[in-house]
């Protein structure tokens, strides 16, 4: 864990050199700024890849919605609110009342709220990339008190809290008019909980309100 830390914190420094240089440059031929605050909002399509998610979970299904303002022609900030709602594969035993409530999480949906601070570059007025990080709060149907219970090192006791990041590469495609655009983005996205990863991979489809 700690040398995939390192190695992105690594990137993500480089990164903020490149963007920064480019900010500079692109600040020095405009001198107006954009005070704008744009909204966003999409649909998010998930599939597990953390092996014990996969074997109990099919995918996850959620809506997302991002405030962010530009900083320079091609670099914003922004603040994103996640919902995502996963949901378990039909051919798994079902829930008795002699079920352990770490089995009654491992057969059931769960819920996972997070709130994140996130950084978009635009290569060009298709073309971005970005990242993001923040907090997440697991919620199990079998148990409102409960989050990811069926994680198996942690499953005497409750884990709602977390944290959660991801890694996005994506293209906008100009809909009707400049002002409507619909994005594609791939996403890697990682919710972590008391030191233990649950991880999903999957496709996100975002709208954009304002241009």
């Amino acid at each position: 864990m700690k040398k995939i830390q390192i190695v992105f914190l690594n990137i993500m420094l480089l990164a903020v050199q490149f963007v920064s240089a480019q900010a500079i440059t692109q600040d020095s031929v405009s001198s107006k700024k954009d005070k704008t605050i744009y909204l966003e909002s999409g649909i998010n399509l998930s599939i597990p890849v953390h092996i014990e998610m996969y074997r109990s979970h099919r995918f996850e299904i959620g809506i997302n919605i991002r405030a962010w303002k530009k900083v320079s022609p091609k670099l914003d900030l922004g603040i994103k609110v996640d919902y995502d709602y996963w949901l378990v594969k039909q051919n798994l035993p079902k829930i008795t009342p002699e079920s352990t409530l770490t089995e009654k999480t491992l057969y059931s949906n769960f819920n996972i709220f997070s709130i994140k601070i996130n950084t978009q570059y635009s290569f060009s007025h298709k073309w971005y990339w970005g990242a993001e990080s923040g907090v997440g709060y697991a919620l199990s149907d079998a148990d409102k008190k409960f989050g990811l219970g069926f994680v198996s090192e942690y499953g005497g006791g409750a884990q709602q809290f977390g944290l959660s990041s991801a890694f996005y590469l994506g293209r906008y495609f100009i809909i009707g008019n400049t002002k409507n655009r619909l994005g594609l983005s791939m996403d890697f996205t990682q919710f972590l909980a008391h030191g233990h990863a649950e991880n999903s991979l999957g496709l996100k489809l975002k709208y954009r309100f304002i241009h």
